[in-house]
């Protein structure tokens, strides 16, 4: 009775928990281990029983070496199918006072479902329950016989992954009422404690762990309207033709300025290279200012305007004027003497 409440209590806390430690679902895996045996609740047709003060005929060796090697498929992330075959080491009982002695040995093939439950990534504690179909055989004077049958096996054990693919364990496990005394003289429970190595077969490779990389937002898209500032002012002037006036009207209500004429708009002033660097800066804010103060008249939001003057920075002529002089200096370097005006898109 205390036995099977022990099984169903192994049962109940594996089967509701999910394993993080097991193997990937849908592979197989299989391996190995050793460790000690232990023959107890022996009994015989002999009136003998390890667990009587008085059985003083016999003494029993209960202790051997065990071991065997195990394959399984992992059916989820807490449940696999776990088969294998283990031998149980065996049990020498010593006969005192001119009663014959025995000795039992026994191994078997076994069936179980094992049930996971994980702590970590890499260790979880697992129980196993089945059945093992065992041979017994007993040795008597040098007179041999054995006994099959099936009995249920139960384990518990706890299982590390050092890899993706190996895995350690330690387990205990019982097996119940090997032998029958009526056939061989003798029976008892067998229970063992090993250690193992797991190969896990198949796994799947980690996902990669994708970092999202920042995306810059696109720049919006300026539209930019050049204005010749020989034609909006007179030379070496920051007021506005009437030719200038109604140039920016015209760009005031040509289409592309009407569908952004509330976004942020920038007016910038450039002059030529010739003169006091410090003047042209201020002649080209004056113009920059004057264009901005008609565009405001026309009614785009004063709020959304800003002007600058860049004097002869961002040159249009380079070095193609180098060789004029005088008149044919200032008309060459034309170009450089402009107002544009840039309005951000959306």
């Amino acid at each position: 009775m205390k036995k099977t409440l022990i099984a169903l209590m192994v049962l109940n806390v594996c089967v509701v928990s999910t394993a993080f430690a097991a193997g990937d679902a849908g592979t197989w895996y299989g391996g190995a281990k050793f460790g000690w045996s232990h023959y107890f609740d022996a009994s015989g047709n002999k009136d003998f029983n390890d667990n009587l003060h008085d059985a003083t005929n016999f003494n029993i060796d209960h202790d051997n070496v065990g071991g065997g090697v195990f394959s399984g498929y992992q059916i989820n992330d807490w449940l696999a199918v776990e088969g294998g075959y283990d031998y149980l080491g065996n049990m020498q009982i010593n006969g005192n006072n001119d009663v014959n002695g025995t000795k039992m040995k026994s191994q078997g093939l076994q069936l179980s479902l094992k049930t996971s439950y994980g702590f970590t990534d890499n260790w979880d504690v697992y129980g196993r329950f089945g059945a093992m179909g065992y041979r017994a055989e007993s040795d008597t004077n040098g007179r041999t016989e054995f006994e099959t049958g099936i009995r249920p096996v139960v384990a518990l054990g706890t299982e590390y992954a050092f890899t993706q693919n190996w895995a350690g364990r330690l387990e205990y496990q019982w097996v119940s009422n090997v032998g029958n005394s009526n056939q061989i003289g003798v029976s008892a429970d067998v229970s063992s404690l090993t250690a193992g190595l797991v190969y896990r077969f198949g796994q799947h490779e980690d996902a990669p762990v994708v970092v999202p990389v920042p995306v810059d937002a696109p720049a919006p898209e300026v539209k930019t309207f050049n204005l010749k500032s020989d034609v909006m002012f007179g030379y070496d002037s920051a007021e506005l033709t009437s030719e200038g006036q109604a140039a920016i009207s015209q760009l005031y209500n040509s289409p592309e300025m009407q569908a952004a004429k509330n976004n942020a708009t920038t007016v910038i002033g450039y002059s030529d290279r010739t003169g006091q660097a410090e003047y042209n800066q201020q002649l080209s804010a004056r113009r920059a200012q004057a264009v901005a103060d008609q565009l405001v008249n026309l009614g785009m939001p004063a709020a959304n305007i800003q002007t600058e003057g860049r004097g002869a920075s961002d040159s249009v002529t380079g070095n193609t004027c180098d060789n004029q002089k005088g008149n044919a200096l200032i008309s060459c370097l034309a170009p450089d003497r402009r107002v544009v005006v840039q309005i951000s898109g959306q």
